[in-house]
């Protein structure tokens, strides 16, 4: 066998730069977080401006709130944007967001407007 290890790690490490990012294995923390993110619309960029806002709550709460500002209509930006300017946001139970949510829905509010 020529080359051993060190080519198959080569070849390896080759194989996962030509994956797609949500497709390659998380190696640092919030890497899980991000890629749920991405998955809801968000740039690899707003991903990661998402997992760095309150680092003490769970990802499941930013995760929450953005969905919710997501179906408010909010384009992904305009979601992170109000997240960084209001993080208490990301405090609040994520059912108070989802009633305040569909209240603003109910009263017309939708398409970001």
């Amino acid at each position: 066998l020529r080359g051993g290890r060190g080519e198959a790690a080569a070849g390896r490490a080759q194989v996962l730069r030509g994956l797609p990012a949500l497709l390659r294995p998380c190696l640092r923390r919030g890497c899980r977080e991000e890629a749920g993110l991405r998955t809801m619309g968000f740039s690899e960029e707003q991903a990661r401006r998402l997992a760095g806002l309150q680092p003490r709550l769970g990802p499941q709460r930013r995760e929450a709130a953005a969905a919710q500002l997501l179906l408010l209509g909010l384009s992904t930006e305009a979601a992170v944007d109000l997240l960084e300017r209001s993080p208490v946001l990301l405090q609040v139970p994520a059912e108070w967001l989802q009633e305040r949510a569909q209240e603003l829905r109910r009263l017309g509010l939708n398409g970001g407007r």
